[in-house]
């Protein structure tokens, strides 16, 4: 696979970029196999608790605001793009019921398989449907 030169993110989703940013703290902070971060939470009802609050603070807005302006493009759009926003669509489901279902006794494996989930979708959006969305000149 050919490696991809970085691509100067659009203006018009740069908000949306920073914001991923906030998503990313909250995988590593469900993931089990990474440091603590000073000032979060280290124990399961502590990080239920932030991943809730951040659900109802951020990350709901965020998919809200890609899945009422992002997603009618990319399905308008056709083809990869609209495969691209049928992922999107699903895996944002999927976060949003996950995060639904935690609870303080969660056990550890399914916090970090939410982490693990969230990042590698944060990851896609990035890398790949951002990416193709500029692309095709279609924001």
């Amino acid at each position: 696979m050919e490696k991809r030169q970085p691509l100067k993110r659009d203006p018009a989703l740069v908000p949306l970029s920073r914001e991923h940013h906030k998503g990313l703290i909250l995988a590593q902070l469900l993931k089990s196999d990474v440091p603590d971060y000073k000032g979060l939470p280290t124990d399961i009802p502590g990080n239920v608790a932030y991943a809730k609050a951040e659900y109802e603070q951020r990350l709901k807005a965020h998919f809200e605001r890609e899945e009422t302006w992002l997603l009618p493009i990319s399905k308008r759009a056709g083809g990869e793009l609209a495969d691209m926003a049928r992922r999107v669509s699903k895996e944002h489901q999927e976060i949003r019921t996950a995060i639904a279902n935690l609870h303080e006794a969660s056990a550890p494996e399914t916090l970090d398989a939410l982490g693990r989930k969230l990042e590698q979708h944060i990851r896609f959006e990035e890398r790949e449907w951002f990416r193709a969305l500029q692309e095709n000149k279609v924001l």
